[in-house]
């Protein structure tokens, strides 16, 4: 009996140690796993990335439910601290707040009550020759694709607008180029803008050149409020 109980005894001790180390390979692995998911999001901060889709191409906002024209201004917003209300937790996509500083960041909003419906950062590339969007982000109630609501249409062409607007003001004649987040939105820029797939410092990067810019401006209104 002895020697059973012994047995036993150990046993129960191996028992517990087996589990103890699978705790341990559980928790390591979350670790790593974590880690792994907080480092690829500050690499998408730091490169940028595109994940907006384009809806029907108006020259202003479309209020969705009445079908009124809503006109628009564009600002650029100055403090980082402003920016804290835009976050990846309140359908922003990521913390703005948290962009490089060699992003500008630009507001599209109602002219009527400066309410705003999408946010563009904008970096003025000058290796490239162009302006790089680094992130494009409608207003959580404009994006019918994650939350399955849409207040406006015309947000993220607007957004695309901004940038060549802002690519002409840097001598680039309106170049822009960006990473898509995937290949069907690489398609979707390609079919909607003419853009031309690079990918040479991204598998899904994209150009759109001079003369597609111009025929964004052409198309998109918005006025400038500097103040």
């Amino acid at each position: 009996v002895p020697k059973i109980v012994y047995v036993y005894k150990q046993i129960i001790k191996y028992y517990k140690f087996f589990a103890i180390s699978n705790v341990w390979k559980f928790l390591s692995l979350f670790h790593i796993t974590t880690f792994l998911y907080w480092e690829n999001s500050m690499i998408l901060l730091e490169q940028g990335c595109i994940n907006i889709w384009i809806d029907e191409v108006v020259p202003c906002l479309k209020d969705t439910e009445t079908g009124e024209i809503k006109e628009t201004v564009v600002f650029k917003i100055q403090s980082r601290a402003y920016l804290k209300e835009f976050q990846k937790s309140n359908g922003w996509h990521i913390n703005w707040n948290e962009l490089p500083r060699n992003v500008d960041v630009y507001a599209l909003a109602l002219k009527e009550d400066n309410s705003i419906q999408g946010l563009v950062g904008i970096k003025n590339d000058k290796d490239s020759n162009a302006a790089y969007i680094h992130w494009a982000c409608t207003a959580p109630h404009n994006n019918k694709h994650e939350y399955n609501k849409q207040k406006y249409v015309g947000v993220g062409g607007h957004l695309f607008a901004i940038a060549a607007d802002k690519s002409m003001e840097w001598g680039y004649e309106g170049a822009v180029h960006g990473f898509a987040a995937n290949e069907e939105l690489l398609q979707h820029y390609i079919n909607v803008f003419h853009a031309e797939y690079l990918g040479m410092l991204h598998q899904y990067q994209f150009f759109i050149d001079e003369e597609q810019a111009k025929n964004l401006l052409e198309v998109y209104h918005y006025e400038w409020n500097e103040t």
